[in-house]
């Protein structure tokens, strides 16, 4: 009998622009598995990169990867000895899997921490991702999301890694007598837009920094989540914040000479986290003694993150939840286009003003 298949988004990693339409095979329902008909995959920087051959790893024995990790699923199907979960409820599966050395940190549940780097992750390296019809996954790494989250829950997962970027660093800055009450966040995009509603919420003082003018959809979004906006293109930022210092910084912009000019605008006892992984190669001219002057006798902390755990999964899922009464309507304003399947390389475009496009997968 000949294997099912379904429709899916395959590229050939290391080939610029392969992205192409694919029927891929099903996989068998196994035990403590669930069957998930995916609705729908956020698109991000990764996915870009993929597509432009920069980046990507299948599965071993494959020449092709599907791409795409962040997702909503629908239960279809639920295997031999899994409880809790019945068709039609709603999951997030988790992007990063355990190594197969099952380090001390994967085994603890933090394989975001992962020792050895031998880890894999949907849709981007050694496991196939989201951009299909139909996966079947294990249900301990599918995390439920209520169906009163349907609008907005495909930005679970990258909540998820500013949920553990700012938890870590807020954890980090209880070494600080005083609180931290002030930040701010360079780059208005989806991370930089999440991390501001959840530093909001945690009920801090934030400046976001962008590039776009301050009627944009991003400068209204921050706005209304009652953050100041900073047009770092009309006026600099040192001028902006001309005698104001942070307690916590969040670079989500990916541009690397951002972090040292958010650097230079730490105050005492504060803390930057990185979220993102630049690309290019910039050149600067930097005096490093000063650098490390400033880190040392102002007590300050340099942090680098990057995916999440469940727990940061799980904490997304409570904080949208939140939202939904704290920032009426707000959320579902980052998701600014949704395509079909077969225009995944529309989805791909960049617009000067969207935020988070999304591609709706399998037709209901």
């Amino acid at each position: 009998m000949d294997k099912q298949v379904c429709q899916a988004i395959v590229v050939t990693p290391g080939k610029k622009d392969s992205a192409r339409v694919q029927a891929v095979p099903i996989d068998e329902l196994g035990a403590g598995q669930l069957r998930l008909r995916v609705l729908e995959v956020g698109i991000c920087g990764t996915d870009h990169e993929i597509n432009e051959g920069l980046y990507g790893a299948p599965p071993k024995g494959l020449d092709y990867l599907i791409p795409g990790h962040e997702s909503l699923t629908e239960v279809m199907d639920v295997g031999r000895g899994v409880s809790g979960w019945m068709p039609g409820d709603l999951g997030v599966p988790i992007v990063r899997r355990p190594c197969p050395e099952m380090c001390p940190a994967c085994a603890r549940g933090r394989w975001d921490m992962c020792l050895t780097g031998n880890y894999r992750e949907r849709g981007i390296s050694g496991l196939q991702g989201m951009l299909r019809e139909q996966m079947v996954d294990d249900a301990d790494f599918v995390v439920r999301v209520p169906k009163t989250l349907r609008g907005c829950a495909v930005l679970v997962e990258p909540l998820s890694i500013v949920e553990k970027a700012v938890g870590e660093t807020l954890r980090l800055q209880r070494r600080s007598p005083v609180p931290p009450r002030t930040a701010l966040v360079t780059g208005a995009g989806p991370i930089g837009l999440l991390a501001t509603l959840l530093l909001r919420s945690r009920g801090m003082e934030v400046h976001v920094l962008d590039r776009l003018p301050k009627d944009s959809l991003k400068a209204k979004i921050a706005t209304a989540a009652g953050a100041t906006y900073i047009d770092d293109s009309k006026t600099p930022l040192e001028a902006a914040t001309k005698g104001l210092y942070f307690d916590i910084a969040v670079e989500a912009s990916g541009y690397a000479p951002l972090l040292f000019r958010a650097l230079a605008k730490l105050g005492r006892n504060a803390a930057l986290v990185l979220t993102g992984v630049t690309a290019g190669h910039h050149s600067l001219n930097i005096d490093v003694d000063l650098v490390n002057q400033e880190l040392v006798l102002e007590n300050q902390l340099l942090i680098g993150s990057v995916n999440a755990a469940r727990h940061h999964y799980t904490s997304a899922v409570a904080d949208l939840a939140r939202w939904k009464t704290r920032y009426p309507g707000l959320v579902p304003q980052l998701i600014t286009s949704r395509r079909p399947l077969e225009q995944f390389t529309d989805a791909l475009q960049k617009s000067e003003d969207g935020i988070k496009p999304v591609v709706g997968v399998a037709q209901r």
